[in-house]
């Protein structure tokens, strides 16, 4: 049986460890960086894409490129079916993975402006069935720091992701395996840290997740492409898994399995609009964003910081929010600069790929480009 699960933990700390490694100096090599610069954004982009659909073996792909919500590029490369052979679009859906995070942690600050909840609460203050340790707080479970164990790394993780599963099934496994450390001493990217967070969001608000999702965010920015049910299939892109040499369809998890820590999908568009929202104060108030956007005061793997949901580094020195996402069949990025909202997605329909250094090479490309700097 092919691996299913959220591939979203492992992923991070090594795409982390790459990001470093090639956005120290501007983002590494890319076609800018030997010969002419390139005098177009499809002059950057699409050498960079079509390098790495070959190298990593991806069948299709989405990039867009905005500036506060506007619209720079938008490109869609290879197919979102191998069988039918038919052409990925702008508008495909992809599943984004652990970029969920983001929303899920917006929905925690947006439930604190209503008095609902606050951050520094004890978990067991929302969810006393399960007796997690009373020092686990909401903010830890935030930014990782609260030592669970990563829920997809468990034996009947398989089966769970295949047939679904109940929240008090995986809460209840959670809670009663050993802790990784001391609550807020140490950072561990854990998937069960988000799961629990979602069911928090539940029990305060008295709906589903998804519903909190709709309230808060879908319907208020008109996210009309960004599902936490499966999508559409006509729609929607296949999701692959493999290597660079052969790709083969991947197994669908079922929602219940990734739930709050990365069951959404998505397209470009609607990412680049949810960007922009984000850090214009349209989703949450600006104390709520400085917040989410406020390194953890542990050291994090990698030396990357890490705030509600959203990786924190700088690109050209400048301060960047971003977060990847992988879940079977499925790769996804997004990146924002801080500074002037410029913003690069991608999004790929294999779990072989490596999106953020794809971004990367697209950051470069335009932003060190002296003809084309001013996009970023």
């Amino acid at each position: 049986m092919k691996r299913v699960g959220l591939r979203r933990l492992s992923s991070f700390s090594w795409l982390i460890g790459l990001a470093i490694a090639t956005s120290g100096c501007g983002g590494g090599r890319s076609p800018s960086s030997s010969g002419s610069q390139p005098t177009s954004l499809s002059g950057a982009v699409d050498p960079v894409v079509k390098t790495a659909m070959q190298q990593q073996g991806i069948p299709g792909m989405t990039v867009a490129l905005a500036k506060n919500g506007s619209m720079l590029y938008v490109q869609a490369y290879g197919v979102s079916d191998t069988v039918t052979h038919l052409a990925a679009q702008p508008g495909t859906t992809f599943e984004i993975g652990s970029i969920t995070k983001q929303f899920t942690a917006a929905v925690i600050m947006k439930l604190q402006e209503q008095g609902k909840l606050h951050v520094d609460d004890s978990v067991n203050t929302y969810l006393p069935e399960y007796k997690f340790p009373a020092a686990i707080t909401l903010r830890m479970l935030l930014t990782h720091t609260a030592g669970l164990a990563n829920y997809t790394g468990f034996a009947p993780y398989p089966g769970w992701a295949v047939n679904g599963v109940s929240e008090a099934t995986v809460l209840n496994a959670v809670s009663q395996a050993p802790l990784l450390f001391t609550p807020g001493t140490q950072w561990s990217y854990s998937n069960s840290n988000y799961f629990a967070l979602g069911a928090i969001i539940e029990k305060v608000s008295g709906q589903s997740y998804p519903e909190n999702l709709a309230e808060y965010i879908f319907q208020p920015l008109a996210l009309t492409n960004t599902y936490y049910s499966l999508p559409p299939s006509g729609q929607s892109a296949i999701g692959y898994t493999g290597n660079a040499s052969y790709q083969e369809p991947a197994l669908v998890v079922d929602r219940s399995a990734p739930f709050a820590a990365g069951a959404l999908s998505s397209n470009v568009n609607d990412l680049v609009t949810w960007d922009n929202a984000l850090i214009h104060g349209k989703v949450v108030t600006t104390a709520s964003f400085a917040a989410m956007t406020t390194p953890v005061g542990v050291s994090v793997t990698a030396g990357t910081p890490y705030g509600f949901g959203l990786g924190l580094r700088t690109f050209n020195g400048r301060p960047t929010i971003w977060h990847n996402g992988a879940i079977n069949g499925f790769t996804a990025d997004t990146n924002v600069l801080l500074d002037t909202g410029f913003a690069v997605v991608v999004l790929t329909n294999t779990d072989a790929a490596n999106p953020d250094a794809i971004a990367l090479q697209i950051m470069s490309a335009v932003c060190n480009s002296s003809q084309l700097s001013s996009n970023c």
